[in-house]
């Protein structure tokens, strides 16, 4: 296995999830979050910028919907989601 067949195989998932179904803040190493039902977003840490702007507007993730980033933190509005370690 190459060493672009790892980052692959991490970035699907290979190294576990958290599901994540509560408002409390979960912290940890992440690559992706995918939302298991519509969820809006109460705070986000990564590198994203604008990220005040994205919390601020609300926008509901619909179930299903994957944002792809690396993610040192997340606290949900409202909803739940999976959150894919690194």
């Amino acid at each position: 296995m190459g060493i672009s067949s790892i980052n692959i195989a991490n970035s699907m998932g290979s190294n576990g999830c958290v599901y994540v179904n509560h408002t409390n803040a979960t912290t940890g190493e992440f690559s992706a979050v995918q939302f298991t039902t519509d969820s809006v977003v109460g705070a986000i840490t990564g590198p994203m910028e604008n990220s005040a702007d994205f919390i601020s507007d609300g926008t509901v993730f619909s179930q299903g919907q994957v944002i792809y980033m690396p993610i040192t933190s997340l606290t949900l509005a409202s909803g739940k989601c999976l959150l894919i370690r690194k």
